[in-house]
């Protein structure tokens, strides 16, 4: 056993002296099957049983490396199929931000969007819907922008945002005069992600403003909010995007 180690290690082969002594001298060997019946009889000739040479033999096969300069094993051609990488591909190069955007739970959001309707005495109508993990605790809250004329004027219709609560949710804010499209940045106040907005129209021009939580609701009011200048370089994800109903619903107001 240990002259198939040293084998390995050394990357020679087994030679027969003169005076009948093993030695180890560098060797070149035929390939193939005829490789292996040549390493059997250098084996044999130096004195090992067929049983024991065998067994060196296979141990070199299976636990040498093959090396690129005549190892025990070259010449050997190997048909394991090479190493594979397990966990996926790498990340992409430049750092992309990861989603907090996402889907719902739509027959449970549409149920407390409907309740919530009534509550308010307001006729039925369009909205837009999109799911946003706000407070970043791994739930997406609701964010909706109704639609329609109970919900909107000519500067902005009236967005809601609901919570998940006791297999549910609840509405934790609304704010008036909002208009496609609804981006969630980056940034947090109060341990709730800022969003951006588009308010204004008629006399009033429109602007992009920036909707903050004050720990109990965001701005209640898009027109009252500081301006947040078009091409700033702030990251965001556009949750609600502008939509042909969203635009037509404060047009003619």
């Amino acid at each position: 056993m240990w002259l198939a180690v040293k084998l390995c290690l050394s990357h020679t082969s087994l030679e027969t002296s003169r005076l009948g002594k093993a030695k180890m001298v560098p060797q070149i060997r035929p390939g193939g099957v005829f490789g292996v019946i040549y390493e059997i009889g250098k084996f044999r000739s130096a004195g090992f049983p067929l049983g024991l040479s065998g067994v060196i033999l296979a141990l070199l096969l299976s636990g040498c490396g093959g090396g690129s300069g005549g190892g025990p094993s070259a010449g050997i051609t190997s048909t394991a199929p090479a190493p594979v990488q397990l966990g996926g591909a790498p990340a992409s190069a430049g750092g992309v931000q990861a989603s907090f955007l996402g889907p719902l739970d739509e027959a449970l959001v549409r149920r407390t969007i409907e309740n919530y309707r009534i509550s308010k005495k307001r006729d039925k109508g369009p909205y837009q819907l999109a799911g946003a993990d706000l407070n970043g605790d791994g739930v997406r809250e609701a964010v909706v922008l109704f639609q329609g004329k109970d919900w909107c004027t000519r500067t902005g219709c009236s967005m809601a945002i609901f919570q998940s609560f006791n297999h549910g949710f609840r509405v934790i804010s609304r704010t008036v005069r909002v208009k496609p499209p609804v981006e969630i940045t980056g940034t947090m106040t109060n341990a709730y992600r800022d969003i951006l907005v588009q308010t204004g129209g008629g006399p009033a021009p429109e602007r992009r403003v920036r909707l903050q939580f004050s720990g109990e609701s965001y701005s209640r009011n898009a027109m009252l909010q500081p301006e947040v200048p078009l091409g700033s370089a702030e990251s965001t994800q556009i949750a609600i995007d502008v939509s042909p109903q969203s635009a037509s619903s404060t047009a003619r107001r």
